[in-house]
């Protein structure tokens, strides 16, 4: 014999029909997860494609949740006054990079041609990812008189007299920045180039688009275990 008892099937009706209202908020909760899963995948690609690349970098990312309203989730680069996305770009789309703040500065001092560009020249030393640190840049800068040099305090001595900069811009020499190296030697701080065209590097599109599916899949049979089939599981045993 088969009994339906009608006070149960109400409740069991109701339940199910509050996991149909929580299918939103799963699909949400997926697309969230999911796309947080896509700023580690683009993190590791950072890290096997950049050399040391710093912290900034790393954490240039953000992930804008989705809602049951807009269930759409985000990743983006995080805006502010040094976004990622400005020396990022290049390694993800190919191409030239922007003109950065200190290649300003020489051309407003005539010192950079348009569509000019500065590199690393073997005189200079690097920092631990590659990048010509910016306390060398101001040094080379105050050098050159493009900005004015910090006068000294009073009652510390001066530094040693820093070896002579001078812009190079015609000749047997490559057009750049050169500094004396002792005698009659010279050796090359920065040099400049036309536009450096970056090959693409950073797979980003292309790694989110192959961890999101599987990710937004797992995330969302764990949401709907948790939020609906759990919760209806509790609504029955409740009810009995």
């Amino acid at each position: 014999m088969l009994t339906f008892d009608f006070r149960e099937w109400e409740i069991k009706a109701s339940a199910i029909d509050g996991a149909s209202r929580q299918v939103p908020f799963v699909i949400a909760y997926a697309l969230t997860k999911s796309m947080q899963d896509a700023r580690e995948a683009e993190r590791t690609e950072m890290v096997s494609v950049f050399d040391r690349p710093r912290a900034y970098t790393l954490n240039s990312m953000r992930v804008i949740p989705a809602t049951k309203q807009t269930l759409t989730a985000e990743l983006s680069f995080k805006t502010g006054s040094r976004p990622a996305s400005k020396w990022l770009a290049p390694e993800v789309t190919g191409g030239s990079r922007q003109v950065k703040a200190f290649e300003r500065m020489l051309a407003a001092k005539g010192a950079l041609k348009p569509g000019e560009f500065v590199v690393p020249g073997k005189g200079v030393r690097l920092d631990a990812q590659g990048n010509i640190p910016r306390a060398t840049l101001m040094a080379i800068a105050q050098s050159l008189g493009i900005v004015a040099s910090r006068p000294t305090r009073k009652g510390v001595p001066a530094k040693r007299q820093q070896k002579p900069v001078f812009v190079v811009r015609s000749g047997l020499l490559h057009p750049g920045v050169y500094q004396r190296s002792g005698g009659r030697g010279i050796v090359p701080l920065l040099l400049f180039v036309t536009s450096p065209t970056y090959e693409k590097r950073l797979h980003y599109y292309e790694t989110a688009r192959r961890v999101v599916p599987e990710s937004f899949r797992r995330h969302f049979h764990e949401g709907w275990q948790r939020f609906v089939v759990d919760d209806v599981r509790r609504s029955v045993r409740r009810a009995g």
